[in-house]
């Protein structure tokens, strides 16, 4: 019959074996194109059950028979940049080789990076611990979380007295990373045990982290801390420690600083394990509520928004390279997205983790001056990144958008320098009255040493006249004594010889005698008034010299 040929309106096998596995009961959604998606046609597959597990994974496809489906649960990237991404999400369930290092991109000598570019990641563990946690039955972080004490200790290499077993580099690393991954990818225990929250993975709480009392059980043990150990937990004052059944083992003594590793390490969240679920596409997102969970006794009522879009992060508002300001302000495409995180790094190194800020805040670099306890000046470079309410965050870097370097120069302190001017000021004010004051002073003294010199040459001059008089005076007396003298013993010569001569030469004598006298006295009062015309002239040329000194310091004065 005709009509029971094939059409073109009939069904078409588009695949025969898809990537993911048989089951039934799963839920599915189909996402029209649109920007959000490049667009593209979706759908999406959840959830599911066969006839030994119920599933939890999400796959996707794009409707075209070369296409292949893409497990999203896991995160497999269609592109290596989707993938360095994609490495960053880590579930308690996640394989051991997921646990990376990731650094930021660095900038380049010439303050560029145009390039929209990942982190940059390294692995932490080799294949070969791999095999050799996988022998023991350690393969994701859980296990390597739940691990007993002899497990930690036989990756250590501790296995029984007399043997060692291969040892894993860096195991007390990997379970401090595994441990700090787990506090925080971990929510609250609901309080009725039949409601799963909703996550992929079996819960791992505080509990579940092992530890054994097996540390110190004889007396004759070495110090042990008080309580159980985990096998890599430093003990403080304690190196070596007495475990029972293996003997003296060493205790770690280096408490290991993964902060750095966390801040780059994402929680991958997803929906736990159900079937018969129901899921629409609603205002531009895939809703997941409800279903059936485990052993077909849990019911799920729980509901679950998937965002697959990473906000991007754009500086709006930065300082100018060689300027001391210091503010920044940022803003995303997205707008819900009114959360940023924050680096800045100094020559490759880490001045700050990742910070947490608002859209209206921004950042206050000021801090960075060295005067308030700062790095100072020097070339910086900030990464900010947005984070939506789902938990997304920028992927990528680029000094167009979310990436600035910028040398920076600590502000003029115009405090101290105002004080430093005024204090200047005051030190030339003081110096030139100082410098006046003292000018002065010496003024003052030159003319007093003058007035003193004068004063002592006057006083000379004065004394020199009295005395010249009185040997003026002196000295006739005592020419005329020696004539009187010499006469007097001619004269007693003569008496003896003619007394009638002496009457004249007595009268000669005292002729003499008297015109030295009137003499004298003429020279005396000639020299008085001459000593008063020149105290006259004297006092006049002091009078003078008083006037010129005013004068003089007047005109410095004024």
């Amino acid at each position: 019959d005709a009509s029971c040929l094939p059409k073109d309106s009939d069904w078409n096998m588009l695949t025969s074996n898809a990537e993911w596995r048989e089951r039934s009961g799963h839920t599915v959604v189909y996402e029209p194109p649109s920007s959000n998606n490049a667009f593209r046609h979706l759908v999406y597959l959840m959830g599911g059950k066969n006839a030994t597990d119920v599933f939890s994974d999400v796959w996707t496809w794009g409707l075209d028979p070369d296409e292949e489906w893409k497990n999203d649960v896991q995160l497999e990237a269609f592109n290596s940049s989707e993938k360095q991404v994609s490495d960053a999400f880590v579930s308690v369930s996640s394989p051991l080789s997921k646990l990376k290092r990731f650094n930021l991109p660095l900038v380049g000598t010439d303050g560029q990076l145009s390039n929209f570019t990942s982190h940059v990641h390294h692995s932490i563990v080799d294949e070969t611990d791999l095999l050799v946690m996988e022998s023991v039955g350690v393969k994701t972080v859980g296990d390597l979380v739940s691990a007993d004490l002899y497990t930690i200790l036989k990756l250590r290499g501790f296995d029984y007295p007399g043997k060692t077993a291969t040892a894993v580099q860096n195991l007390c690393l990997l379970r401090e990373i595994a441990i700090s991954l787990v506090k925080k990818c971990s929510v609250t225990e609901p309080t009725n045990l039949q409601v799963d929250d909703g996550w992929k993975t079996v819960k791992l709480l505080t509990k579940s982290i092992s530890k054994s009392p097996l540390c110190g059980v004889r007396e004759d043990t070495r110090p042990c801390e008080s309580g159980d150990w985990d096998g890599c937990s430093p003990i403080p004052g304690v190196s070596v420690a007495d475990v029972f059944g293996l003997g003296d083992v060493d205790v770690p003594q280096v408490f290991h600083n993964v902060s750095n590793i966390i801040q780059e390490t994402f929680c991958l969240q997803v929906p736990g394990s159900r079937y018969l679920g129901a899921a629409d596409f609603i205002d531009s997102k895939v809703v997941v509520m409800g279903g059936v969970g485990l052993d077909d006794i849990i019911l799920h009522h729980d509901s679950w928004t998937r965002d697959e879009k990473n906000p991007k992060a754009v500086i709006t508002t930065k300082p100018r390279s060689r300027s001391p300001q210091f503010q920044f302000f940022f803003d995303s495409n997205e707008a819900g997205a009114h959360v940023f995180e924050y680096k800045i790094m100094r020559d490759e190194t880490d001045i700050t983790p990742w910070l947490i800020t608002t859209k209206h805040r921004g950042v206050d670099v000021a801090w960075l001056d060295n005067k308030k306890g700062g790095p100072g000046r020097g070339w910086y470079t900030l990464y900010v990144r947005a984070v939506d309410p789902a938990g997304n965050r920028d992927a990528f870097f680029s000094t167009q958008s979310n990436v600035y370097r910028w040398y920076y120069v600590p502000p003029i302190p115009y405090g101290v320098v105002s004080g430093c001017i005024v204090t200047a000021l005051l030190i030339i004010v003081a110096t030139y009255f100082e410098h006046r004051r003292r000018k002065r002073r010496d003024i003052v003294r030159k003319f007093e040493l003058r007035r003193l010199r004068r004063k002592f040459k006057l006083k000379s001059e004065k004394d020199a006249p009295a005395s010249m008089g009185h040997s003026l005076k002196a000295e006739p007396s005592s020419t005329s004594h020696q004539s009187s003298s010499r006469r007097r013993r001619h004269t007693h010569r003569q008496e003896r010889s003619n007394n009638d001569g002496s009457h004249s030469r007595s009268r000669h004598s005292h002729s003499r005698r008297s015109k030295s006298r009137s003499t004298g006295h003429a020279q005396t009062g000639s020299q008085v008034r001459r000593r008063k015309r020149r105290s006259t002239r004297e006092e006049e040329e002091r009078l003078a010299r008083r006037r010129e000194r005013d004068k003089y310091l007047g005109e410095y004065y004024r």
